[in-house]
């Protein structure tokens, strides 16, 4: 996963006029920073970076920190058009469930293209 101290922010979205809408993001026990960008799966009524157990949901729409207990409010991205390859996945992800979380995402308005 890339690091706010390290990452060069590119630009995901396209001219389409998103929607936002304020969602949970679940602590995992550990803090984290979670960068804008971030494909979020849905588990439990809660916002992950994205793994294959989930749901495909909606895209990180800023920076956040999610303690290490508790959860975090956040603004994410549940309709837009955004460039494919510039969105960010954890690394355990394949670009076959890539592929299906981008189908997901389709089925909910997000729009990816690769360019």
């Amino acid at each position: 996963m890339k690091n706010l101290g390290t990452y060069q922010r590119r630009a995901f979205l396209k001219d389409h006029p998103p929607v936002l809408a304020r969602v949970l993001l679940g602590s995992t026990g550990t803090e984290t920073t979670v960068l804008s960008g971030t494909v979020l799966g849905n588990k439990d009524g809660k916002h992950f970076i994205y793994a294959s157990d989930q749901t495909a949901s909606c895209i990180l729409a800023e920076d956040t920190t999610v303690p290490a207990s508790g959860d975090q409010w956040a603004m994410a991205y549940v309709h837009a058009a955004v460039v494919a390859p510039e969105l960010i996945w954890d690394e355990g992800v394949s670009a076959e469930q890539q592929k299906t979380a981008l189908t997901a995402l389709r089925g909910m308005g997000i729009y990816a293209s690769e360019a």
